[in-house]
Order: structure tokens, then C-alpha cells, then sequence
């Protein structure tokens, strides 16, 4: 059931690759709707299209027909410096394997992506310390992140991602290099992420996660 107002769309969105002197054509007339405060999940096996799929709803990779709408806007209308503007500021990216400055602690790593929006260092370390603290991991601020357990990581990542105060999250297959407890706990956390009103948007392939999500 939809939670708010339509946020993004796929209207007969088809993608073809070139293969060989093939066309390959990807995704097939995909039609869907993510609402405000959606928990969505889109699942299927791997080579399915998912993260096809997720880089047209983000703007990386253009459909060959059809449209993407974001907030009612053709997002393919805007000029691609304008989409990065859009993901830089407004969606925060979880991708299966984090990727960190091994040289900084956790809350560095955190806040490195204010440094680069000029915010001031005081509201940084205040935005860095209640973005562990919203995912239970305050106490490992002074950590790095290779001293963190994968699960741990992957929670320091949505973070990361919640620190630049996203309308959106993107999770690409989060939980795909953790145990069945860490995954479960991470899920929990985006859970909680989400009661408090954000949209989520998880690629998975796993069947477990399914029951979790307010859309499929």
C-alpha cells in the first residue's frame, strides 16, 4: 500500500544492449511506482536487470524508450550534470561492498562528503555522531573500518549515506557478503530508518528479505 505521494516512475521502459550483432533488450515495458516512505524492494536472480533497472531510476543509464519520472519530472529532460546534482544532494548510495579511506576513523569516513558540500566543522562532527548514533554505532566512531565486522560496515555505510539528509536511499544487494544474523540486523536497521518516514529502495535476490518490504 502506498505510503504517500508517487516519488518516482517507470512508464514502458525498455533498455537494449548491443552484444555481439545482438540486441539484447534488458528490461521489457517495465511500468512501477515508488511512493513516499516506501520500503521498496526490487528482487530477482542475478543477470535479471535489477541493477539495469536501478540505473535508469537513477539517472545513470538512460532507457532506450520510455520515461523516468522523479517528483513528476522526466528526469532524462534534465542535463546529466543536473541528475548528479540530484544524487549528490538528495539520494544516499549502499552498495555490497563498502568502500572506505582506510586511513580515516569511522565518523571521518562518515562526514567525508560534508567536507566536500562546505558545510562547517562543528555541524559536520554534530551530523557525524547522531547518524552512528541512528544506527548503533556510536561507540566504534573512533574505530577504522577494517577493525568493524562486515555487518558493523554495512551499517557504518548507511551511515554515511543518512549524513547529507537524502529524500532516498539506494541499497544494491547490502546484505550479499553477510551472514544470515548480520543481514537480518542490517534489514532491521533500514527498518527502523524507514519508520521514521524515509524512502528506501533495496535490490535483492534473496527470498527472505521479501516479507519486509511495503513494495515489491
Amino acid at each position: 500500500m502506498a505510503k504517500g505521494n508517487i516519488f518516482m516512475q517507470a512508464k514502458e521502459v525498455n533498455k537494449m544492449f548491443k552484444v555481439g550483432e545482438q540486441d539484447v533488450n534488458v528490461l521489457k515495458n517495465v511500468n512501477m511506482e515508488i511512493c513516499e516512505g516506501d520500503f521498496a524492494i526490487i528482487f530477482g536472480p542475478s543477470g535479471s536487470g535489477k541493477s539495469t533497472l536501478l540505473h535508469c531510476l537513477l539517472g545513470l543509464e538512460s532507457p532506450t524508450t520510455g520515461e523516468i519520472l522523479v517528483e513528476g519530472k522526466n528526469f532524462y529532460s534534465m542535463s546529466e550534470d543536473e541528475r548528479a546534482i540530484f544524487r549528490r544532494h538528495r539520494v544516499g548510495m549502499i552498495y555490497q561492498q563498502p568502500l572506505w579511506i582506510n586511513s580515516m576513523n569511522i565518523l571521518e569516513n562518515v562526514v567525508f562528503a560534508l567536507h566536500l558540500l562546505d558545510y562547517n566543522a562543528e555541524l559536520i562532527d554534530q551530523k557525524g555522531r547522531k547518524v552512528l548514533e541512528a544506527v548503533g554505532m556510536q561507540e566504534w566512531a573512533t574505530y577504522r573500518p577494517r577493525e568493524l565486522s562486515s555487518g558493523q560496515q554495512q551499517k557504518v555505510s548507511l551511515a554515511r549515506s543518512l549524513v547529507i539528509d537524502p529524500i532516498l536511499i539506494v541499497a544494491d544487494e547490502p546484505t550479499g557478503n553477510l551472514d544470515t544474523v548480520s543481514g537480518q540486523n542490517l534489514i532491521q536497521t533500514f527498518l527502523d530508518v524507514n519508520a521514521r518516514g524515509l524512502t528506501i529502495i533495496m535490490i535483492t535476490h534473496e527470498l527472505e528479505y521479501l516479507k519486509y518490504a511495503s513494495r515489491l
